[in-house]
Protein backbone atom coordinates (compact mmCIF):
# COMPACT_ATOMS: atom_id res chain seq x y z
CA UNK A 1 0.00 0.00 0.00
CA UNK A 2 1.55 3.02 -0.57
CA UNK A 3 2.27 5.57 1.87
CA UNK A 4 0.61 8.47 0.04
CA UNK A 5 -2.76 7.77 -1.85
CA UNK A 6 -4.54 9.09 -4.58
CA UNK A 7 -7.76 10.22 -3.63
CA UNK A 8 -11.02 11.44 -5.32
CA UNK A 9 -13.69 13.05 -3.23
CA UNK A 10 -17.34 12.92 -4.19
CA UNK A 11 -18.98 15.44 -2.48
CA UNK A 12 -21.99 18.27 -3.58
CA UNK A 13 -21.26 20.42 -0.88
CA UNK A 14 -18.47 22.43 -1.56
CA UNK A 15 -17.60 23.86 1.32
CA UNK A 16 -17.34 20.72 2.73
CA UNK A 17 -15.52 18.90 0.03
CA UNK A 18 -13.19 21.46 0.12
CA UNK A 19 -12.78 21.60 3.68
CA UNK A 20 -12.35 17.23 3.12
CA UNK A 21 -9.46 18.14 0.30
CA UNK A 22 -7.70 20.23 2.62
CA UNK A 23 -7.24 17.98 5.14
CA UNK A 24 -6.53 14.84 3.17
CA UNK A 25 -3.79 16.71 1.30
CA UNK A 26 -2.32 17.83 5.12
CA UNK A 27 -2.02 14.23 5.48
CA UNK A 28 0.09 13.60 2.75
CA UNK A 29 -2.25 12.17 0.29
CA UNK A 30 -3.05 13.64 -2.96
CA UNK A 31 -6.60 14.81 -3.81
CA UNK A 32 -7.20 13.97 -7.99
CA UNK A 33 -9.81 15.37 -8.26
CA UNK A 34 -13.63 16.55 -7.06
CA UNK A 35 -16.71 15.45 -8.26
CA UNK A 36 -20.36 16.61 -7.09
CA UNK A 37 -22.28 13.80 -8.54
CA UNK A 38 -21.69 10.34 -9.27
CA UNK A 39 -22.01 10.96 -13.39
CA UNK A 40 -19.22 12.91 -12.77
CA UNK A 41 -16.77 10.53 -10.43
CA UNK A 42 -17.59 7.94 -12.79
CA UNK A 43 -15.73 9.94 -15.71
CA UNK A 44 -12.96 10.71 -13.09
CA UNK A 45 -12.86 7.18 -11.75
CA UNK A 46 -11.55 6.64 -15.56
CA UNK A 47 -9.43 9.48 -15.90
CA UNK A 48 -7.86 9.37 -12.65
CA UNK A 49 -8.02 5.60 -11.41
CA UNK A 50 -7.90 6.57 -7.62
CA UNK A 51 -6.88 4.43 -4.82
CA UNK A 52 -9.44 5.57 -2.26
CA UNK A 53 -12.83 7.24 -2.98
CA UNK A 54 -14.51 9.27 -0.18
CA UNK A 55 -17.88 9.33 -1.13
CA UNK A 56 -20.82 10.81 0.24
CA UNK A 57 -24.13 9.06 0.66
CA UNK A 58 -26.00 11.81 0.08
CA UNK A 59 -25.42 13.49 -3.75
CA UNK A 60 -27.80 15.15 -6.22
CA UNK A 61 -28.98 13.38 -9.22
CA UNK A 62 -29.93 9.62 -10.41
CA UNK A 63 -27.29 8.33 -9.11
CA UNK A 64 -26.84 8.33 -4.79
CA UNK A 65 -23.15 7.71 -3.30
CA UNK A 66 -24.35 4.10 -2.37
CA UNK A 67 -25.63 3.01 -5.73
CA UNK A 68 -22.01 4.53 -7.03
CA UNK A 69 -20.41 3.05 -4.40
CA UNK A 70 -21.72 -0.56 -5.43
CA UNK A 71 -20.55 0.41 -9.09
CA UNK A 72 -17.16 1.23 -8.13
CA UNK A 73 -16.76 -1.95 -6.31
CA UNK A 74 -17.55 -4.22 -8.95
CA UNK A 75 -16.87 -1.98 -12.02
CA UNK A 76 -13.18 -0.27 -10.99
CA UNK A 77 -12.38 -2.56 -7.54
CA UNK A 78 -11.07 0.40 -5.99
CA UNK A 79 -11.35 1.22 -2.38
CA UNK A 80 -14.15 2.95 -0.97
CA UNK A 81 -15.62 4.77 2.04
CA UNK A 82 -18.62 6.29 2.68
CA UNK A 83 -19.29 10.14 4.30
CA UNK A 84 -22.71 10.30 6.01
CA UNK A 85 -24.57 12.34 8.63
CA UNK A 86 -27.49 9.95 8.15
CA UNK A 87 -27.42 6.58 10.43
CA UNK A 88 -31.51 5.68 10.38
CA UNK A 89 -31.34 2.11 9.63
CA UNK A 90 -32.89 2.03 6.12
CA UNK A 91 -29.38 3.88 4.70
CA UNK A 92 -27.72 1.95 7.04
CA UNK A 93 -28.74 -1.65 5.63
CA UNK A 94 -28.24 0.10 2.19
CA UNK A 95 -24.93 1.51 2.89
CA UNK A 96 -23.70 -2.04 4.59
CA UNK A 97 -24.69 -3.90 1.59
CA UNK A 98 -22.25 -2.61 -0.77
CA UNK A 99 -19.47 -3.35 1.83
CA UNK A 100 -17.51 -0.45 2.13
CA UNK A 101 -14.16 -0.53 3.77
CA UNK A 102 -15.00 2.55 5.99
CA UNK A 103 -16.88 5.04 7.02
CA UNK A 104 -16.53 8.81 8.01
CA UNK A 105 -19.73 10.43 10.03
CA UNK A 106 -20.15 13.90 9.66
CA UNK A 107 -19.17 16.49 11.67
CA UNK A 108 -15.31 14.64 10.57
CA UNK A 109 -12.06 15.86 12.59
CA UNK A 110 -8.95 15.51 10.80
CA UNK A 111 -7.51 12.45 13.79
CA UNK A 112 -10.81 10.81 12.29
CA UNK A 113 -10.00 11.03 8.49
CA UNK A 114 -6.71 10.23 8.66
CA UNK A 115 -7.98 7.20 10.88
CA UNK A 116 -10.47 6.28 8.36
CA UNK A 117 -8.30 5.59 5.50
CA UNK A 118 -5.78 3.85 7.15
CA UNK A 119 -8.36 1.58 8.33
CA UNK A 120 -9.99 1.75 4.87
CA UNK A 121 -6.64 0.59 2.72
CA UNK A 122 -5.71 -1.91 4.96
CA UNK A 123 -9.21 -3.29 5.00
CA UNK A 124 -8.87 -3.10 1.28
CA UNK A 125 -5.64 -4.88 1.03
CA UNK A 126 -6.95 -8.35 3.35
CA UNK A 127 -10.04 -8.18 1.31
CA UNK A 128 -8.43 -8.20 -2.09
CA UNK A 129 -5.46 -11.22 -0.78
CA UNK A 130 -8.25 -13.43 0.20
CA UNK A 131 -9.96 -13.07 -3.42
CA UNK A 132 -6.80 -13.57 -4.94
CA UNK A 133 -6.41 -17.01 -3.08
CA UNK A 134 -10.11 -17.92 -3.49
CA UNK A 135 -9.64 -17.53 -7.34
CA UNK A 136 -6.38 -19.71 -7.23
CA UNK A 137 -8.83 -22.25 -6.15
CA UNK A 138 -12.04 -21.96 -8.24
CA UNK A 139 -12.78 -22.70 -12.23
CA UNK A 140 -13.44 -20.25 -14.71
CA UNK A 141 -16.75 -20.09 -15.49
CA UNK A 142 -18.02 -20.03 -19.15
CA UNK A 143 -20.01 -17.44 -19.60
CA UNK A 144 -23.41 -15.68 -20.23
CA UNK A 145 -25.27 -18.24 -23.21
CA UNK A 146 -26.40 -15.86 -26.02
CA UNK A 147 -30.01 -16.20 -25.02
CA UNK A 148 -28.98 -14.26 -21.21
CA UNK A 149 -27.56 -11.86 -23.46
CA UNK A 150 -30.94 -11.35 -25.41
CA UNK A 151 -32.91 -10.68 -22.03
CA UNK A 152 -30.36 -8.41 -20.63
CA UNK A 153 -30.50 -6.91 -23.98
CA UNK A 154 -34.39 -6.53 -23.93
CA UNK A 155 -34.01 -5.15 -20.44
CA UNK A 156 -31.83 -2.58 -21.26
CA UNK A 157 -33.95 -1.34 -24.54
CA UNK A 158 -36.47 -0.77 -22.08
CA UNK A 159 -34.81 1.52 -19.87
CA UNK A 160 -32.20 3.07 -20.97
CA UNK A 161 -33.99 6.71 -19.14
CA UNK A 162 -33.21 4.76 -15.80
CA UNK A 163 -30.34 3.58 -13.60
CA UNK A 164 -29.49 0.33 -15.04
CA UNK A 165 -27.83 -1.60 -11.66
CA UNK A 166 -25.78 -4.75 -11.85
CA UNK A 167 -28.52 -6.60 -9.33
CA UNK A 168 -30.82 -5.73 -11.36
CA UNK A 169 -29.13 -7.19 -14.89
CA UNK A 170 -27.92 -10.36 -12.31
CA UNK A 171 -31.66 -10.96 -11.32
CA UNK A 172 -32.86 -11.76 -15.12
CA UNK A 173 -29.92 -14.36 -15.14
CA UNK A 174 -30.20 -15.58 -11.72
CA UNK A 175 -27.23 -14.66 -10.71
CA UNK A 176 -25.42 -12.95 -7.61
CA UNK A 177 -23.41 -9.62 -8.71
CA UNK A 178 -19.91 -11.02 -8.53
CA UNK A 179 -20.89 -13.95 -10.26
CA UNK A 180 -22.51 -11.79 -13.36
CA UNK A 181 -19.90 -9.57 -13.57
CA UNK A 182 -17.59 -11.90 -14.15
CA UNK A 183 -19.23 -13.97 -16.37
CA UNK A 184 -20.77 -10.92 -18.16
CA UNK A 185 -17.58 -9.69 -19.05
CA UNK A 186 -16.34 -13.79 -20.33
CA UNK A 187 -18.98 -13.38 -22.63
CA UNK A 188 -19.16 -9.96 -24.10
CA UNK A 189 -15.28 -9.15 -23.49
CA UNK A 190 -16.53 -5.82 -21.90
CA UNK A 191 -17.70 -5.14 -18.10
CA UNK A 192 -21.21 -4.81 -17.33
CA UNK A 193 -20.79 -0.81 -16.99
CA UNK A 194 -18.65 -0.27 -20.17
CA UNK A 195 -21.58 -2.37 -22.02
CA UNK A 196 -24.37 -0.38 -20.40
CA UNK A 197 -22.87 2.67 -21.75
CA UNK A 198 -22.11 1.61 -25.00
CA UNK A 199 -25.56 0.59 -26.00
CA UNK A 200 -26.83 4.06 -24.56
CA UNK A 201 -24.23 5.72 -27.06
CA UNK A 202 -25.71 3.08 -29.85
CA UNK A 203 -29.40 4.09 -28.99
CA UNK A 204 -28.26 7.83 -29.18
CA UNK A 205 -27.00 7.47 -32.71
CA UNK A 206 -30.17 5.76 -33.22
CA UNK A 207 -32.31 8.55 -31.98
CA UNK A 208 -29.85 11.32 -33.64
CA UNK A 209 -30.22 9.63 -36.71
CA UNK A 210 -33.96 9.17 -36.98
CA UNK A 211 -35.66 11.79 -34.60
CA UNK A 212 -36.10 15.77 -34.74
CA UNK A 213 -35.74 15.37 -30.58
CA UNK A 214 -33.20 17.74 -29.09
CA UNK A 215 -29.96 17.00 -28.17
CA UNK A 216 -30.73 17.59 -24.81
CA UNK A 217 -34.17 15.41 -24.75
CA UNK A 218 -32.06 12.48 -26.36
CA UNK A 219 -29.46 12.32 -23.54
CA UNK A 220 -31.94 12.19 -20.94
CA UNK A 221 -33.53 9.15 -22.97
CA UNK A 222 -30.52 6.98 -23.14
CA UNK A 223 -30.29 7.73 -19.18
CA UNK A 224 -27.98 10.82 -18.93
CA UNK A 225 -28.54 13.54 -16.26
CA UNK A 226 -27.83 16.47 -18.58
CA UNK A 227 -26.98 17.35 -22.08
CA UNK A 228 -23.23 17.98 -20.86
CA UNK A 229 -22.41 14.63 -19.42
CA UNK A 230 -24.09 12.93 -22.31
CA UNK A 231 -22.12 15.14 -24.88
CA UNK A 232 -18.83 14.24 -23.09
CA UNK A 233 -19.69 10.47 -22.80
CA UNK A 234 -20.43 10.53 -26.90
CA UNK A 235 -17.23 12.56 -27.84
CA UNK A 236 -15.22 9.92 -25.75
CA UNK A 237 -16.73 6.74 -27.35
CA UNK A 238 -17.20 8.62 -31.08
CA UNK A 239 -14.83 11.56 -31.12
CA UNK A 240 -17.40 13.58 -32.27
CA UNK A 241 -19.73 16.02 -30.45
CA UNK A 242 -23.52 14.95 -30.80
CA UNK A 243 -24.54 17.63 -32.73
CA UNK A 244 -21.33 16.95 -34.95
CA UNK A 245 -22.72 13.58 -35.58
CA UNK A 246 -26.19 14.63 -36.49
CA UNK A 247 -24.82 17.05 -39.30
CA UNK A 248 -22.83 14.03 -40.93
Amino acid sequence: MPESLKILIVEDQSITARDLAEIVEDAGHSVVDIASNAEDAIWLMKLHAPDLVLSDIILKGKIDGISLGRLIREEFETAIVFITSHADQVTINRASAVRPNGYIVKPFSPDAIGAAIAVAMSNYVKEHANIDLVRLYQSQPNGLSAQNISHIDDYLDHNFDQEISISAMAEIVSLSESSFSRNFKLATGKSPYQYVVERRIEEAKRLLRNTDQSIAEIGLSVGYSNQAHFSTAFRKMLGVTPGAYRKV
